[in-house]
């Protein structure tokens, strides 16, 4: 899966990079979020567990942004 990567700067290699994530549930907005390592197969937030998907949103000039949908 291509996804947005942010690469630490600063020289500091201890910092792992940041991946660009989108909760999307249903019609609804979705919510963008970072994630610093690997993305894993599901994240908790706001109390909920959301799960990978294989699809993107296209983020124009960058890579594109992962998509996880509700567990």
């Amino acid at each position: 899966m291509n996804d947005f990567v942010k690469e630490t700067g600063g020289g500091n290699p201890d910092e792992p990079d940041s991946h660009g994530v989108d909760l999307v549930d249903g019609d609804g907005p979705a919510v963008r979020i970072l994630v610093r390592g690997d993305l894993p197969p599901t994240i908790e937030h706001d109390g909920r567990t959301w799960a990978a998907t294989r699809q993107t949103h296209d983020a124009g000039d960058g890579p594109a942004i992962a998509v996880y949908h509700p567990a």
